[in-house]
């Protein structure tokens, strides 16, 4: 098990102000290790709240598609798969110029 750092952030409403903050959690290597650390009680309650989250998380979005209130766009195999490959090639072109200062350099010079 380690313990990992991470932030997050949230709109203030009234101000529309972005507020950040930090958090720490869990994050195990292994279901045994997670039983463990946290009990067989525990785990299965977290197992249950996030089969939970993802059922409410799926059920809503397909409600707001079939009602016309979703701004997620819905995309063929084909578009995902093309997204996915145009990802990772932007991905190594930013290591290869984070790699490179000079390049960097001319690109914004």
């Amino acid at each position: 098990m380690q313990l990992i750092e991470s932030s997050g952030n949230y709109t203030v409403k009234e101000t529309g102000a972005s507020v950040s903050y930090t958090y720490e959690y869990k994050a195990f290597d292994s279901l045994d290790d997670a039983i463990e650390v946290l009990g067989k009680v525990k785990c299965l309650a977290s197992i249950q709240r996030m089969e939970k989250v993802d059922a409410n998380n799926t059920s809503r979005e397909k409600a707001k598609n079939a009602n016309g209130h979703s701004t997620r766009v819905v995309m063929s195999e084909e578009e995902k798969a093309e997204k996915k490959a145009g990802r990772a090639e932007n991905k190594k072109l930013l290591e290869l110029l984070k790699s490179n200062p000079e390049m960097l350099a001319q690109l914004q010079g």
